[in-house]
């Protein structure tokens, strides 16, 4: 985009403060790691004045090999022995606290891999089982976990969401003009 998407406004607050206050608003998140990578000064002042104890912000020098180094550095800063890992992107800010809930709520029912659907499209959060912690550990490049969802589809549970916000992120500034007022999301 030219500029660092998560700390562009929408609705007056930057994109990454959204994300993660929607994240603090569930009590069934015990901890929540921030990985800092590029221009990690800017973001950590978009998120000037966040104070929660479950917040711990690691920076991730190796960021620019691609976001499978955010995310195995984020997952190896959890607490050992953690349940599951909710990953979340910081430029999808429209996702509701309640369905993070739900995808929770999946997996204490047995969901090992948890994934959002509306109308059968698939998006963020999503939740992987404790059990994936040393391949979430092992990731490098730029592909996330998908790998992990594709190597494991039976152990995929899908949750059919009614509002299909979780689907929307920032990419280009195109994303940005049609969302930084809002899409009328709480």
């Amino acid at each position: 985009m030219g500029r660092k998407k998560e700390t562009l406004p929408v609705s007056g607050e930057p994109i990454v403060r959204t994300v993660i206050n929607k994240l603090l608003a569930s009590r069934k998140i015990d901890e929540l790691v921030v990985v800092l990578g590029h221009r990690a000064d800017d973001v950590g002042r978009a998120l000037s004045g966040v104070v929660d104890e479950r917040v711990e912000f690691v920076g991730n020098r190796r960021y620019k090999e691609g976001m499978g180094t955010s995310l195995a550095h984020g997952v190896t800063s959890c607490s050992w022995g953690a349940d599951a890992f909710v990953v979340v992107l910081a430029d999808a800010p429209f996702f509701r606290t309640g369905d993070v809930d739900r995808l929770i709520d999946a997996h204490a029912s047995g969901g090992r891999i948890v994934v959002p659907t509306y109308g059968g499209r698939r998006g963020h959060p999503v939740l992987l089982d404790g059990s994936f912690r040393g391949q979430l550990e092992a990731l490098g490049g730029d592909t996330g976990a998908r790998r992990i969802l594709e190597d494991n589809t039976d152990a995929v549970t899908e949750v059919e969401l009614d509002d299909e916000g979780f689907l929307v992120d920032v990419d280009t500034p195109d994303d940005y003009e049609a969302v930084k007022n809002g899409i009328g999301r709480p």
